[in-house]
């Protein structure tokens, strides 16, 4: 075990920035921005719905991979895994460019995009995290997936504005680039597998007075007393109740983030300023994912995800009546601020349910789940705008699903709060 050098800075920090960094590559180019590239693909491959095929194919391949990137990451860290997942993501793009078919399309998606963007993407970020930081977990998990947000804000204006000056098949080669730009310096510079690697502790020095042989010995027996391993954990009942909620809330979250242009179009906004509305919805999620992360350090962890739960709620409901800007705005600040602690909920409390040693594993087999309830949320809320002509029974079932989804995280067993430092 090589000692670190002592630093007025502690190492986890830097991967908590990595992270970010990561996480807005990511989600930046494989969410927002995938709504700016769906015209013009739809243009060049016969459709809206032939292309938003591939996206859920996307989806469901990302979830497949997990499986087996989970693993690695807990055995080899994410280092070596986001170092190939960032080659490999440019290699999607780079191909992307040169798809002249559906089935060329398809198959660009589901293997190197797909498998490239798990690799950079929530599961090795959020394992690495957790793996850094115990008592203050949540505001570094907080921090990180803030670049979930900042992807939406910067990424899917460079995409449209590549678009319109260089064409999509352009824009997707520069985005390769930038991808790897963005990713390899970071994560070769800063990403490690464990704080024991540098002869550190999760979360900084050890307690004054306590020797850091002996600090470090009680620290690792407590995580393994902790952790669980992945086949208990799926037997357990709250991996199913964090399952079901997570699935419930992402799936309404999905669904009103992509309609939510075409919702206020419906109701006479011009695109252009719809567009605005949502960027400051993603805006808003940056300060729901600090925010959120801080009160997860200091409050039960259920009862925080429950209020963020009922909170998106009310927040669909003005988005519901909303037909003035102060309504909107009032939607804009309360959903935005709430949709963001999502992805921060979600990993703090499988770490706080299951712990850390086993995280990538466990967050694994958790994700298929919530990708089908996206994958089935998503054309559903379609489904009922066309089959009523209106968004309004879409929005009733997302507000009652995120409700359900409250109910059934209080039920989460959480193991005793750890001795705070």
């Amino acid at each position: 075990m090589r000692v670190a050098p002592r630093s007025r800075i502690f190492h986890g920090w830097l991967i908590v920035a990595t992270a970010f960094v990561c996480l807005a590559v990511n989600v930046g180019l494989m969410f927002y921005a995938w709504s700016v590239f769906l015209t013009p693909l739809a243009q060049e491959f016969g459709g809206r719905a032939p292309v938003a095929l591939g996206y859920s194919i996307t989806q469901a391949a990302t979830a497949a991979y997990g499986l087996l990137i989970g693993r690695t990451v807990d055995h080899r860290g994410a280092r070596p895994v986001e170092v190939f997942g960032a080659l490999t993501m440019a290699l999607g793009f780079f191909l992307l460019a040169h798809a002249h078919s559906l089935t060329a399309l398809y198959l660009y998606l589901a293997g190197p995009v797909a498998l490239g963007s798990t690799c950079i993407g929530a599961l090795p970020n959020n394992a690495a995290v957790a793996r850094w930081f115990v008592a203050r977990r949540g505001r570094a998990l907080g921090i990180a997936t803030a670049g979930i947000s900042a992807g939406g804000i910067v990424m899917a204006p460079l995409a449209q504005y590549l678009i319109i000056h260089l064409g999509w098949r352009d824009a997707y080669i520069v985005l390769a680039a930038l991808v790897l730009v963005l990713v390899l310096p970071p994560v070769l510079a800063f990403m490690r597998r464990d704080p024991a690697d540098l002869g550190l502790l999760p979360d900084g020095e050890p307690p004054a007075g306590r020797d850091r042989t002996q600090a470090s010995l009680a620290l690792v027996e407590e995580e393994m007393e902790r952790s669980v391993r992945p086949e208990v954990a799926v037997r357990h009942p709250s991996f199913w109740l964090l399952a079901l909620a997570f699935g419930l809330t992402m799936s309404g979250l999905a669904g009103v983030l992509l309609y939510q242009i075409p919702l206020l179009v419906d109701r006479g906004m011009p695109a252009t300023r719809a567009s605005l509305v949502l960027g400051a919805t993603a805006a808003m999620g940056v300060v729901g994912k600090l925010g959120f992360g801080a009160l997860l350090d200091r409050f039960d962890q259920r009862r925080v995800a429950a209020v963020c739960f009922c909170l998106q709620a009310v927040g669909v409901l003005l988005l519901w009546q909303a037909r003035g800007p102060l309504m909107l705005a009032c939607y804009v600040v309360l959903y935005g601020y709430a949709m963001g602690g999502n992805a921060t909920l979600q990993a703090s409390l499988v770490a706080e349910a299951f712990g850390r040693v086993h995280f990538g594993a466990i967050a694994s087999r958790l994700a298929p789940f919530v990708v089908a309830a996206q994958a089935l949320g998503v054309p559903a809320t379609g489904y009922l705008r066309d089959v009523t002509g209106t968004f309004t029974p879409a929005l009733m079932a997302i507000a009652l699903a995120a409700l359900i989804a409250a109910a059934f995280v209080l039920q989460v067993q959480l193991p005793p709060k750890r001795r705070r430092r």
